[in-house]
């Protein structure tokens, strides 16, 4: 099964690649330049797990068990602050320590997705509104589309004058804005399908 599932990850030949790099098996011949992936600063490697990371966080995990260097480096803020959480349920029907553990090192490193995900959770529950505003600025000045549409409509509908002005700005900046001005529809579904999982 685990290599099965190796087979089927993007990430294996890296994986494999590292192995061999470990244990020094494979080397049929001297190579020219004696340079490892190992080598690479720190700050490479993190910018290259973070690029896995965006794209699947299951490719993330099969990198942590590659070897003790790419465990620590996966650590790193960048990592999670980019990673996917395609894979995680907005709503978890029962708890797990280490999915929270998880989330919650996503949010505290700043994962726009992680603090869209909060902030509509809890402001729609009525848990700790000011926080969930928070999470939801946050998000929405980090680029969140989905979060600049989710506040916009929560600063219309619930807030003072000042607040409905401020809301009317974000959704009329984000119509005039050439790249999210056709992104205004998908924001207002992805709201409606988050707030049905609550």
């Amino acid at each position: 099964m685990l290599r099965r599932l190796q087979e089927k990850s993007p990430l294996s030949h890296l994986c494999s690649f590292i192995a061999t790099e470990l244990t020094g098996h494979g080397q049929r011949k001297k190579r020219s330049s004696g340079t490892s992936i190992l080598s690479l600063p720190t700050e490479v490697l993190s910018e290259v797990l973070a690029r896995v990371a965006s794209s699947s966080s299951t490719d993330l995990f099969w990198a942590k068990l590659c070897c003790k260097l790419l465990y620590e480096v996966s650590d790193a803020d960048i990592v999670y602050q980019r990673v996917s959480l395609a894979k995680f349920e907005i709503v978890p029907w029962q708890k797990n320590h280490k999915v929270s553990s998880f989330l919650k090192k996503c949010r505290e490193s700043k994962n726009p997705e992680a603090l869209y995900r909060k902030g509509v959770v809890d402001f729609f529950t009525d848990k700790h509104g000011d926080s969930a505003l928070e999470c939801l600025e946050e998000a929405a000045n980090s680029g969140h589309a989905d979060a600049a549409y989710a506040l916009g409509i929560i600063y219309i509908f619930v807030g003072g004058d000042e607040l409905k002005r401020k809301g009317m700005r974000l959704l009329s900046g984000m119509k005039k804005s050439g790249i999210l001005k056709g992104r205004v529809k998908l924001c207002r579904d992805n709201l409606r399908a988050l707030l049905r999982m609550i």
